[in-house]
């Protein structure tokens, strides 16, 4: 008798039918988030008495992380950043649908639905795993999806025994559900007092555990090069909003107040964010977008100080001289700010750029040199300019090596840096300008990529060379 051989599947076939399995788990995702909000207008709307945030909350946390990961699947087929959001979003679906489940078949209409209490009972505990895959999992994965190194996998292997045990208790508790007082556990073996004693220490070690994850990604940053950095910048900008205004979730916790909605609006953000990053579209705006945030924050408090005691001191000054109030002194005010605006912003910017812009940013260094030509007083030394440029772009790129050419009539002039440059080949790269009759061309050797962003500003700065190349 022969035994068949196992067959290998293609790796192409491997990467459809995980982006159709993707698009099926999305599709039940939505589908459970909207069974989930129908049942809650079923209910009328009505929030579950104690209830923190407003009802149907969990189905944003659907529709955002569910969407991401689909999408990020999609585009990169195997990637575990994306697989992980998509868990997240498939488990806030059912979320959605078993807390509406559970509403209506004991609080609505009690009696009306089968089943019921077991919604109200993974009420109990199923968020545990919500937060052990947004938090601790996907701050160790990210962006690449695997861990910094082996050894930081035991910040994870703790978060998860914090999980369990908080799983275990939850759910295993004896007397009433959590938001369903009238409703006993019907798995109830741990005492209730001795449940109650462990809830404590056990959200301490779950929020501890979130602490290695989070130094990792400082680890990752400092590791990383160019491309990765900016891929962490997107996803920490949004962990500081989310952090910043993660506060008022609960110091205004209950239904119908604003700060739930900031929270759960704030918490959408990191999804966004990290399939930006992953998918690296507009992966370099975040710059620009740290920079504005700074410039017109320091803008605003500046602005708001200045008007603040302008107002105060022309108020005095017009008290001293006629007795009184003046709406004069607030129209003077108003003129003074407004013409103190602009030197004011343009200041500011000039020491957010100073301050904050990466020296190691290889379009702030070849923007320089560009405007170095542009503005030079001096005749132009075509050989010394050649090896300055692509000495610049080897370094500013981090690459192996590169060679640049200038031709103009019967003039050839080669400049070089670092290792030879293939003529061909995967790791060759190259591009080239031409002003009047002056051509300059650029080959580098590029152990990775080049990103779209660095490739523009190599051509920007080698259009700007080739021109001044042609005046000289």
């Amino acid at each position: 008798m022969s035994v068949a051989e196992p067959v290998a599947i293609p790796a192409p076939a491997q990467s459809r039918s995980g982006v159709r399995l993707a698009w099926t788990l999305w599709l039940l995702t939505m589908g459970l988030a909207a069974a989930g909000l129908t049942l809650l207008a079923v209910a009328g709307f009505r929030p579950i008495p104690g209830s923190w945030g407003f009802p149907g909350f969990t189905a944003l946390f659907a529709l955002s992380f569910g969407s991401v990961g689909a999408i990020v699947i999609a585009r990169r087929p195997g990637n575990r950043v994306g697989q992980v959001l998509l868990a997240v979003g498939l488990v806030s679906g059912f979320q959605t649908f078993y807390t509406e489940y559970a509403k209506v078949g004991l609080l609505t209409a009690p009696g009306s639905l089968p089943l019921a209490t077991v919604g109200a009972w993974l009420i109990a505990w199923a968020w545990i795993p919500f937060v052990l895959l947004a938090g601790p999992v996907l701050l160790s994965i990210f962006p690449d999806g695997r861990f910094v190194s082996p050894r930081w996998r035991l910040p994870l292997l703790f978060s998860a025994i914090a999980g369990t045990a908080m799983m275990m208790v939850s759910a295993f508790k004896q007397g009433p559900l959590n938001n369903f007082p009238t409703v006993d556990n019907p798995v109830g073996v741990i005492p209730e007092p001795l449940a109650e004693s462990l809830f404590g220490p056990l959200a301490l070690a779950i929020s501890l555990s979130m602490v290695g994850p989070a130094a990792s990604l400082v680890v990752r940053f400092r590791r990383a090069d160019q491309d990765r950095r900016q891929q962490l910048k997107w996803f920490a900008v949004a962990g500081v909003v989310f952090a910043l205004v993660a506060p008022f979730g609960f110091i205004a916790g209950r239904p119908g107040e604003i700060g739930p909605v900031i929270f759960i609006l704030a918490f959408c953000t990191l999804p966004i964010a990290a399939g930006i990053a992953v998918l690296r579209y507009g992966l370099y705006e975040i710059d620009t977008i740290i920079n504005r945030a700074i410039v017109y924050g320091l803008l605003t408090a500046v602005i708001a100080g200045l008007y603040t005691a302008s107002i105060g001191l022309m108020q005095r000054v017009s008290h001293a001289v006629t007795g009184g109030d003046s709406e004069a002194t607030i129209v003077v005010t108003t003129i003074v700010i407004v013409a103190a605006f602009t030197p004011i912003k343009s200041r500011l910017q000039v020491l957010v750029d100073r301050r904050f812009k990466e020296a190691g940013d290889p379009r702030v260094r070849l923007q320089a040199f560009t405007s170095t030509l542009e503005q030079r007083l001096w005749p132009l030394d075509r050989r010394l300019a050649l090896q300055r440029f692509v000495e610049l772009v080897v370094s500013a790129l981090a690459l192996a090596g590169g060679r640049v050419d200038f031709e103009r009539d019967q003039v050839r002039l080669t400049a070089r840096s670092g290792q030879p440059v293939p003529t061909e080949g995967a790791e060759h790269w190259s591009t080239a300008a031409s002003s009047g009759a002056s051509r300059v061309t650029l080959a580098v050797v590029a152990r990775r990529p080049v990103t779209q962003r660095d490739e523009q500003a190599v051509a920007d700065a080698l259009a700007a060379l080739v021109q001044q190349l042609d005046l000289a």
